[in-house]
């Protein structure tokens, strides 16, 4: 405790050059290398979770699905459970099949009024490439009828897909017992949508963050400081995610904005001591809100490391995400709060004093 008492007593505003250097390679980690990965929920792509109570190797399933099917950006993670059951995670963005099956019959649409001869041929290759999932037919002479099977084809050719690939899994690995399948599939399209929402809410909420903080002080400085935390905050929770590789989704996205939230919640403690508190010199301000902080970091930081861990023996994707993106933003939560924010307020009514 004697530490922390004069931690802040000498020079400390060295201190403000450790989150310095973590906002540098926070940026750097979470933006440039190795870069957040996006969940299928924001890059659109499939994703296919399989449980079974026997081990699955996911070095031979991703390639026995490659030798099997054209799979753009496949990825495939086997999970065990320490509580018992196992599983693999298998992610990919598209399947080309599919995908030229779905442009040709696009066009096909698109031209049917127009050119109908035209619109029927591209059925036609719609129908040649979907043969290996499907049993082809003959198509009608008529146009509109034989574009109609098409599309009918198609769909038939996806669940076919869906089918082929749960029981090349089950087959290889001889899997007995219970053995459960989930899918989650989210077009390009929709998961840019998702993505550009996601973004604009989130600068939605912190500039109305920013906006109550700045009307709480009506000061610069330490409004500034307050929200400067909260920002390094996130950027960190950012670069640990792309360290350990957890993916942006519609789940850690949220996390993020609660982060934002929490971490707010210990700067305006900290400055309202400093600011807005007279009794006691500054320095003791400052310790007695540095215990107060950490004993809200630690017993919130003790109950996400209890949800992760039991969301993890539970194999509960979502409450996972969400309690390690958190976990993240806290543990960079104490630097940010007591080696930039209470450096820059010390600073600031040090500077004050000067000026009275």
């Amino acid at each position: 405790m004697k530490v922390l008492r004069e931690l802040y007593t000498g020079n400390y505003k060295r201190y403000i050059a450790i989150p310095l250097i973590l906002l540098v390679l926070s940026v750097f980690l979470a933006f440039v290398f190795p870069g957040v990965p996006t969940g299928i929920d924001l890059s659109g792509g499939t994703l296919i979770i399989i449980r079974s109570n026997q081990p699955l190797d996911a070095q031979e399933t991703k390639q026995l699905l490659s030798d099997n099917f054209e799979l753009t950006d496949l990825s495939v993670v086997s999970t065990s459970s320490p509580l018992g059951g196992n599983g693999l995670t298998i992610k990919f963005a598209q399947n080309i099949d599919i995908v030229n099956a779905e442009a040709e019959l696009s066009l096909a649409e698109s031209s049917i009024e127009s050119t109908p001869e035209t619109a029927r041929q591209h059925a036609q290759n719609t129908v040649n490439i979907l043969e290996s999932y499907v049993e082809p037919v003959e198509l009608e002479s008529d146009p509109a009828t034989a574009v109609q099977q098409a599309s009918e084809l198609l769909v038939d050719a996806k669940e076919s897909f869906n089918n082929r690939v749960q029981q090349l899994v089950v087959e290889h690995f001889d899997l007995k017992g219970d053995v459960a399948f989930q899918k989650k599939e989210v077009s390009p399209t929709l998961g840019k949508a998702f993505y550009e929402t996601t973004f604009n809410v989130a600068i939605f909420a912190m500039i109305l963050v920013a906006i109550v903080i700045f009307l709480f002080f009506r000061k610069v400085v330490p409004s500034l400081a307050v929200i400067a935390s909260a920002f390094l905050d996130v950027l960190g929770a950012l670069a640990l995610m792309a360290i350990f590789r957890i993916p942006l989704t519609l789940s850690s996205i949220p996390a993020l904005l609660m982060l934002v939230g929490y971490s707010v919640d210990t700067d305006v403690m900290l400055t309202t001591k400093l600011l807005q508190r007279k009794e006691g010199v500054v320095h003791e301000r400052v310790y007695d809100a540095m215990i107060t902080g950490l004993t809200m970091n630690a017993t919130t930081i003790a109950a996400l490391f209890a949800m992760l861990t039991l969301s993890f023996f539970a194999q509960m994707l979502v409450i996972y995400e969400i309690a390690i993106v958190l976990l993240f933003g806290l543990v960079i939560d104490i630097s940010s709060t007591w080696f930039m924010n209470a450096p820059v307020l010390l600073w600031y009514l040090e500077k004050q004093r000067k000026k009275i």
